[in-house]
């Protein structure tokens, strides 16, 4: 069965359809509008596939196992993870229309109809374009009273939640927006908070510009796991860190109600007017532009250097810049303790005419936990000789001259010296997770110095 759908997107002149997308069992094809060709917008679907490159000519994506959808728009369907809040909820409604999807890509593809807008990046997907213009054309709305906030704090509290029983997914779905929500192993919701120093909880669906006379700022909330207890504070630390060594980091808001620590880290897919910037995981692209890629395991960090080399070819990216960021900040995971550091947890900010890799997210030393200890998420192909040698080795796959790769290394190892004890320093971890942490970091640091 071929499926419809159409893609729009928010400019400074208005909103813009950008063209239309068909399903089928075998393949993505996506046409480009003329409208949206001759207002001469150079950020199309994906990095890979702008109107400068395909024109009228249809963007086709054949279809495999891990891509039931072109790799950019998967991107928009709320994660299968028991975590996921959303991608809950949404199923939750679906299941109580009269006749609900199949279990699988039905489902996936009707949550991308109700969810498929406002997400990360630039393009706004709708079932048809009277649903779109119905969704650009409504007035903004103040945010849901209190007790309905109340009422998903609560929910989200018993166990984030094991029983969505408590509250109307109805209402929850609008009271965060049709937005999809990020995926990982913490629970992260889309929405918009006051613009002021202190944070107090108080949230908005997502695009939300001003209530209550105050200004409000897109931001990806975060929501503290009972099994990932201290995360919050960790990453905050992390961030910190990166701040301190110049590394461009988004602002960042901590609080906690009732207990339940919550962190919202500022979008920076928002210009100040909260126009869409294009952004597209690393993942996204290498699945784009390399039929054989299904995953992580596909690729290895020596080998994203390359790509980034490759990709300077097609779009407007300054390669040497750009590897030399990443592999700085690969020195900088390992001696964190940051072995979550996957594609998707690496961005390209811009459309294909001013691309650049986008500010640090979710630097969480995750290897504090035992069942993430690992060293790279991005596998690492060790050749002979120690640690050190095989990480500067990787800065030449970067384009790294030796010493520069070795000095990048050596800056990192001396910018944490004092990491292990801001560890453990660090308030709301627990001692288990602080001592794993610093005992991991104290043998990396060994063989690597």
């Amino acid at each position: 069965m071929d499926r419809h759908a159409v893609i729009w997107t928010k400019t400074a002149a208005g909103p813009i359809k950008m063209g239309d997308l068909v399903v089928t069992d075998i393949d993505a094809r996506f046409a480009y509008g003329e409208a949206f060709l001759e207002s001469g917008n150079p950020d199309g679907l994906s990095l890979l596939t702008s109107p400068k490159i395909y024109g009228r000519e249809a963007v086709v994506f054949r279809l495999r196992p891990s891509f039931p959808l072109h790799p950019r728009l998967m991107q928009f369907i709320p994660g299968h993870g028991r975590n996921n809040i959303q991608r809950r909820l949404y199923t939750k409604a679906l299941e109580r229309r009269p006749q609900p999807p199949s279990p699988g890509f039905d489902t996936d593809w009707e949550i991308l109809m109700l969810a498929g807008r406002n997400g990360i990046g630039h393009i706004d997907v709708f079932r048809d374009d009277v649903v779109a213009g119905e969704w650009y054309e409504r007035p903004a709305k103040e945010k849901p009273s209190n007790t309905d906030r109340s009422a998903f704090w609560k929910a989200i509290r018993e166990d984030i939640s094991e029983d969505m029983e408590a509250i109307n997914p109805d209402q929850i779905a609008q009271l965060l927006g049709p937005t999809p929500s990020a995926g990982g192993m913490i629970p992260k919701l889309l929405v918009a908070i006051p613009d002021e120093t202190n944070w107090t909880g108080e949230f908005a669906a997502a695009g939300t510009r001003r209530s209550n006379s105050k200004p409000y700022v897109d931001v990806l909330l975060k929501i503290e796991p009972r099994e990932y207890e201290g995360v919050v504070a960790l990453e905050s630390l992390c961030i910190e860190l990166h701040r301190e060594l110049g590394f461009e980091v988004p602002r960042i808001w901590r609080t906690s109600i009732d207990g339940m620590r919550l962190l919202a880290v500022e979008r920076f897919d928002r210009d100040k007017n909260g126009l869409p910037i294009p952004m597209e995981s690393f993942y996204s692209v290498f699945a784009t532009g390399d039929t054989a890629f299904n995953g992580n395991e596909d690729t290895d960090i020596e080998e994203v250097g390359q790509r980034l080399e490759k990709l300077s070819t097609v779009v407007n990216l300054n390669q040497k810049v750009a590897r030399r960021e990443v592999y700085r900040r690969f020195c900088l995971a390992f001696c964190t303790g940051n072995g979550d550091m996957h594609l998707e947890n690496l961005s390209f900010l811009g459309g294909p005419n001013k691309t650049r890799v986008a500010p640090v997210y979710d630097p969480s030393p995750m290897r504090a936990w035992p069942q993430h200890n690992v060293r790279s998420s991005i596998p690492i192909i060790f050749a002979d000789g120690s640690l050190r040698e095989n990480i500067l080795r990787v800065g030449a796959a970067f384009g790294l001259p030796y010493p520069e790769a070795a000095s990048a290394l050596d800056e990192m190892l001396e910018a944490t010296k004092t990491y292990a004890q801001r560890v453990m320093d660090a308030e709301a971890v627990p001692e288990e997770r602080k001592r794993n942490l610093t005992a991991i970091l104290e043998k990396e640091r060994l063989n690597l110095t």
